[in-house]
């Protein structure tokens, strides 16, 4: 995950991760196939507070579910993992799961006109790699406003 080495936004994601979203009230289950990735992106979400479930696979992310019995807050994919669905599809069965429409987002470095309005009719928000805090925790801030209301 990118950092901005600027003082002042730093500063600002801090006010941000504190202030709206309340974020340690928070469940995030994380699906990336790059344990480089899901490590670094799980560090990032429990330092602004957020419990987060880190899964390589579906099949991972179900048994958490099934360890946890927990509320997801939001299911965060990468698009293309290493088994025979795509992030879509794991959230798409991960809602089926859980008996409710969780908010869901998309990581990808593909721009294809087709795979995003693919991901935005799944009704996901997209986040293109590389992945830089400050837009994750925009996504995350927006996601915990709308639950509020």
């Amino acid at each position: 995950i990118a950092e901005d080495g600027d003082a002042i936004h730093e500063q600002e994601l801090k006010t941000r991760s504190n202030n709206l979203y309340e974020a340690s009230s928070k469940t995030v289950l994380f699906i990336d196939d790059d344990p480089i990735v899901l490590e670094s992106i799980k560090v990032r979400l429990e330092t602004w507070g957020c419990k987060t479930l880190a899964a390589i696979t579906l099949e991972h992310a179900l048994d958490l579910l099934e360890e946890n019995e927990i509320e997801v807050d939001v299911i965060i994919s990468d698009l293309r993992l290493a088994t025979s669905i795509d992030g879509v599809q794991a959230i798409e069965n991960l809602r089926i799961k859980l008996k409710n429409d969780v908010p869901g987002i998309i990581l990808t470095g593909d721009t294809s006109p087709d795979r995003i309005k693919y991901i935005e009719n799944a009704g996901l928000s997209i986040l293109h790699k590389p992945i830089n805090a400050s837009s994750l925790a925009e996504i995350l801030n927006e996601i915990f406003r709308k639950s509020l209301h």
